[in-house]
């Protein structure tokens, strides 16, 4: 945020130089026009060129650039009346088609036009003598070594006392945040969707204070180790820089993946101005039923730590559905829980545990076989088979162990019988299955819809002014 205050200066200073010089109109517009570039290239900007378009006693209008590119420039238009120019005033300053390329260095130092920018929420709205401020349909280009980012904004703020307040919407696609990791601290890939800010601020001796809502659509992106998919929702912020999030924010979360993909849920949570996530409650609908995770933190810069997410009545039947075996159906529920370990960017799912909630059914009898399981009578595959055909389970236990982004292993043991297979003789079986959880749990994103009151905020985010 103090990286657009300096622009913000800066822009402002153009237009004064440029009001102060047009205003005297014993000066031609050629002449005006120069010597306000002579004034520009002298502040350190060696490629401003400054055009007056139209002069008058009471309002001017120039263009005006910074390198010769053109790509930080802008049409600047001011009002200043006669008797604010004698106080060294003017009354209002409008700049339209602005550009802004900022580029930024590994170290995080910002330069604009060649000119480098200085840091830190210093500075007062004292220092400039302008009334009123908008700018309307700007344009920001921020270059780093890790991409780029743009953002469309438009801006107005008038003094009010010895300060200034004023309000701004800020519109960027997602897929910049990566260019931002510069100074986040944290790697941020395969970043998609829209970010749409709207703020009220206050500027002046005291520096800057900020607040505002950010609208989150579509959102996705991997974090360090972990990715989500389809962040829908709208957070406050209570404080912009540095930004502090108050605690109770709800979002929509269509795939939250910590090692084992979660999908169709809602988080709600806080930043603390150290930059401390902290959530208080996460859950997700899934199969009929339940995931949740235990109130926790953790710094998105650099996560560590572990997770208990709680499953509650997993129904067995949609659950297996979801794979779209042919053949293959089940009744009952399982509950657990499923520790999730960040560490050294890395996240690993240890010894997680799902059971039986009570008996229930497990049935796999398909027209036609898969190879492996085909053997002739008597033998151990038509055995497991004749088995399944209808087997009631007394007992069902899943461990789940695995890293995000491999296969994940689960181990099942089943004990129970099946009427029909030597007189309901009790059975024992224990399979292993790997990567077939994972494949699951990603299809269920198929039916995701956003939470109705998630919705409710976002629609009322768009109809209402900063």
């Amino acid at each position: 945020m103090s990286r657009a205050w300096s622009v913000l200066r800066w822009l402002v200073r153009i237009a004064v130089v440029a009001g102060a010089v047009i205003g005297l109109t014993v000066y031609a517009g050629d002449l005006a026009g120069a010597v306000a570039t002579r004034l520009l290239r002298d502040a350190g900007f060696p490629e401003a060129k400054v055009i007056v378009t139209d002069i008058g006693l009471n309002a001017s209008q120039a263009t005006v650039r910074l390198d010769k590119a053109g790509a930080v420039g802008g049409t600047v238009a001011l009002d200043h009346p006669w008797p604010d120019l004698l106080e060294s005033r003017i009354a209002r300053v409008v700049v339209s088609g602005a550009r802004v390329r900022l580029d930024v260095a590994k170290n995080g130092r910002v330069r604009l036009a060649g000119q480098a920018l200085g840091g830190g929420e210093g500075g007062s709205g004292a220092e400039l003598p302008v009334d009123e401020l908008r700018v309307e349909d700007g344009a920001v280009t921020l270059v780093t070594p890790n991409g780029t980012a743009t953002a469309a904004i438009r801006l107005s703020m008038a003094r009010q006392g010895p300060d200034y307040q004023g309000q701004a919407t800020v519109t960027a696609p997602a897929k910049g945040l990566p260019a931002l990791a510069v100074w986040a601290g944290a790697a941020i890939t395969e970043a998609a969707g829209k970010l749409s800010l709207k703020t009220q601020f206050r500027w002046g001796g005291e520096g800057l204070t900020s607040q505002g809502e950010l609208l989150l659509s579509e959102v996705a992106g991997r974090f360090g180790p972990v990715a989500v998919g389809g962040v829908n929702g709208v957070i406050k912020l209570s404080s912009l820089y540095p930004p502090v999030v108050p605690k109770g924010q709800t979002l929509a979360v269509k795939l939250l993946d910590v090692g084992l993909p979660l999908t169709e849920g809602t988080i709600r949570f806080g930043l603390s101005r150290g930059g401390r996530l902290d959530v208080d409650r996460a859950e997700w609908n899934w199969a009929g039923g339940l995931v949740r995770a235990e109130p926790f933190g953790i710094m998105p810069d650099r996560p560590k730590g572990t997770i208990d997410l709680k499953a509650e009545g997993i129904h067995l039947g949609p659950l297996l559905a979801l794979a779209a075996v042919k053949g293959l159906d089940a009744t009952g529920t399982v509950s657990g829980h499923l520790p999730v370990r960040i560490a050294d960017g890395e996240v690993h799912l240890d010894g997680g545990v799902l059971e039986a909630d009570g008996p229930g059914t497990l049935r796999y009898d398909p027209d036609d076989p898969p190879g492996f399981l085909q053997g002739p009578e008597g033998s151990p595959t038509d055995l497991l088979m004749r088995a399944l055909t209808d087997f009631r389970y007394d007992s069902l236990r899943a461990t789940i162990d695995g890293q995000a982004g491999g296969d994940l292993g689960v181990g099942i043991a089943i004990r129970g019988a099946n009427p029909a297979f030597y007189d309901g003789y009790p059975v024992a079986l224990n399979l292993k299955v790997s990567g077939a959880l994972d494949r699951i749990l990603r299809q269920s994103l198929e039916a995701y819809r956003i939470p109705d009151a998630v919705r409710d905020r976002m629609t009322e985010f768009e109809r209402k002014t900063p």
